[in-house]
């Protein structure tokens, strides 16, 4: 930083986000040189013993706090003691303000009296300016994804409700699902999608009449048509939503086929995405492990043994050894996820899915 040709080292530097909580609390989110000087920093933007200093002032009042010889200042009693540990003699303090509103405040430290001139306030406000863009950004981006998670999670309570023995089922099968993912080495970015497309891969049920959903006999042919059709009508649910992710298209494909056997496309191979033969896996896997209203739990073996038997022909051979893998080292466990709901769920399947001696009622949603 240069002023008046003079080289003026800046020592410390802190960005505090201002909280709407009782005490008017700043709290410290980044910083630079002497970060230790952070170390349980109590600073408000309160007018109280807390906020009247620099920081708190610049907070409370939107201006530039600029202060020329911080052992003498009214009002920096509190920090005066550990400034001066770190030789701190100066500060400048910029307000961070979006769209009129006051977020944070940049604190700004040095060690040299009159290092704050007019050339250096200029410089550090457009400094302090892009960085209130960059923190309004992330807060944007954190609040979409806060937003992105209530509709997912608005989305899975909906079709538990219709179906209550889905409750459970599309969390355990989006668990599984982004922990095969992970084991393939697919990107954190590509795991996420995926983990959403699980979560939300039986929403389309709530199109199925409950009195269908809920049946534990064998359904006719007619019946099981109906419920066919939840992969689109998930589809058509999820679609209109601006997912980073082709979540719709994961949802549409979750019971296609290596071999075109399944539906509602009768795709093949590489036309399948990805992340529906993954979910393919993990959906089959659950559903044959977990308790059905029709029927026990057929276990956790012949879970595995059905994908093993189906690998190359019905399901992604490496997505089967994946699963497979994860089991067998006990590197996952349903028992650990946690639910969105203490019911367990109720999935319908192909009946080239089932071992011969199961095929009363279907195993994979």
């Amino acid at each position: 930083m240069r002023d008046r040709g003079r080289r003026r080292w800046l020592p410390a530097c802190l960005g505090g986000l201002c909280r709407d909580d009782a005490a008017r609390t700043v709290r410290p989110v980044a910083g630079a040189g002497a970060v230790d000087y952070l170390q349980d920093l109590q600073i408000s933007w309160a007018d109280d013993e807390y906020g009247r200093g620099p920081t708190g002032t610049s907070i409370r009042t939107g201006t530039v706090q600029v202060t020329h010889d911080l052992r003498k200042v009214a009002g920096f009693s509190p920090w005066r003691e550990r400034a001066k540990a770190h030789g701190f003699l100066t500060s400048l303090v910029l307000p961070l303000s979006k769209q009129g509103q006051i977020i944070g405040a940049l604190s700004i430290y040095s060690d040299e009296i009159g290092t704050f001139g007019p050339q250096s306030v200029a410089l550090l406000q457009e400094l302090a300016d892009d960085l209130t863009y960059g923190i309004a950004s992330l807060r944007d981006a954190a609040r979409l994804s806060r937003s992105l998670e209530a509709t997912i999670g608005a989305l899975a309570t909906m079709s538990e409700i219709r179906d209550p023995y889905t409750a459970g089922h599309q969390c355990r099968v989006g668990a599984l699902s982004a922990a095969v993912a992970v084991d393939l080495g697919l990107s954190d970015h590509v795991v996420s999608g995926i983990r959403v497309a699980g979560e939300l891969h039986d929403v389309g049920k709530i199109a199925v009449p409950s009195e269908i959903l809920s049946r534990p006999v064998k359904l006719t042919v007619a019946e099981m048509e109906l419920v066919k059709c939840h992969p689109r009508s998930g589809f058509d649910i999820v679609r209109g939503i601006d997912f980073p992710w082709p979540v719709a298209e994961m949802v549409l494909q979750h019971h296609e086929r290596l071999d075109g056997s399944g539906y509602p496309l009768g795709l093949r191979g590489d036309q399948v995405l990805q992340g529906s033969r993954i979910l393919a896996v993990a959906d089959t896997v659950e559903a044959m492990s977990n308790h059905r209203p029709y029927r026990p739990a057929l276990g956790l073996d012949l879970a595995l043994a059905e994908i093993t038997a189906g690998a190359g022909l019905h399901y992604d051979p490496d997505v089967v050894d994946a699963c497979v893998a994860l089991f067998e080292e006990g590197r996952f466990g349903f028992d650990t996820v946690p639910l969105t709901s203490p019911a367990d769920s109720w999935v319908l399947p192909l009946a080239h899915e089932i071992p011969q001696a199961h095929r009363a009622h279907g195993v994979a949603s």
